[in-house]
């Protein structure tokens, strides 16, 4: 069973000599049309607003989609809250890479999935302190304020 789970995001470059891309998650939904609205409201929002059309995008992610997480999995969605397993390490001094690897429906799956990551050669590298897991409320928009650029 595949159940799609639908990533908002925003994201631009600071600067165009940089190689990065920094990358803000406006929530996660269980219906695309709930993400595609999320866009169009965060595009009106101080920050994001001097973003183009091409700076937002939603990513699909697949609850449960782990073949570590045990043999009987249920998908049941209980009061709108799924777990990520997250990771974020530093490429350098200036960069930071993060995100989730998988979304789970219990706690209990997103541990099992995280002690399958931990195997990871990346996190050999980076060290397994940049895995965790975080409670995601589904269809709960982040970033409802904007944001302002500070430059230095």
């Amino acid at each position: 069973m595949r159940v799609p789970i639908y990533e908002a995001l925003a994201h631009y470059k600071r600067n165009e000599m940089l190689p990065y891309t920094e990358y803000f998650g406006l929530g996660f939904f269980s219906d695309i049309s709930l993400a595609e609205s999320t866009l169009a409201e965060s595009k009106k929002l101080v920050g994001f607003s001097e973003l183009n059309d091409d700076s937002f995008s939603i990513t699909t992610h697949y609850l449960n989609d782990c073949a570590h997480i045990g043999n009987e999995v249920s998908y049941e969605i209980i009061n709108n809250k799924i777990y990520g397993v997250w990771y974020d390490y530093d490429i350098d001094d200036y960069y930071t890479c993060s995100g989730y690897i998988g979304l789970f429906s219990t706690l209990k799956y997103a541990e099992n999935a995280l002690e399958w990551y931990k195997t990871w050669d990346i996190f050999k590298v980076y060290g397994i302190e940049n895995l965790g897991i975080a409670t995601i409320t589904l269809n709960l928009r982040g970033w409802t304020e904007g944001f302002i650029t500070v430059n230095n």
